[in-house]
């Protein structure tokens, strides 16, 4: 029998340590690409979600203005109008609709969130109403009896 004797083969060693190099290097290189995209696809989010709240409370400002000339119109003018919202099924927001005599107001639930739309209140009409918007995708102006309010059910007039 033949004895072998062992070679001493150090370049073979490097070329080893050289794919472990390249491998880990590629590993941090998509870690990083793939931690700067969840972040641009975080703060798309967030940019998207406000513009969408603003829509929302835009869109129940101006029903809540026509409905107010309604009422300057005609004193006992009934009037109801639905306005579709953006975000419908964002139940973690905990978002709430307010309307008071001088605006429109939504907030979250955390305050991190809270903005205003100003109306007129031109007409004699007062104003109330408050809507959570958790899986809601119509709010409800409506004016009755000088009163305008926002709510989730339809008015049935």
């Amino acid at each position: 029998m033949m004895a072998r004797k062992f070679v001493d083969d150090e370049s073979a060693a490097a070329t080893e340590i050289g794919y472990v190099f390249t491998f880990l290097l590629g590993l941090m290189f998509l870690s990083a690409f793939s931690i700067w995209v969840w972040d641009l696809e975080v703060s798309t989010q967030n940019r998207w979600t406000e513009e969408a709240l603003e829509e929302n409370l835009l869109s129940v400002g101006a029903a809540v203005e026509r409905a107010d000339e309604a009422a300057r119109l005609d004193g006992d003018a009934r009037y109801a109008e639905p306005v579709e919202l953006h975000l419908s099924t964002a139940f973690g927001l905990n978002l709430e609709m307010w309307l008071t005599d001088d605006a429109v107001h939504l907030s979250d639930g955390e305050q991190v969130y809270r903005t205003s739309q100003p109306i007129s209140g031109a007409a004699a009409t007062n104003h109330s109403g408050v809507v959570n918007l958790a899986g809601v995708e119509t709010i409800w102006v409506v004016l009755d009896s000088g009163q305008v309010t926002i709510q989730v059910d339809q008015p049935g007039f």
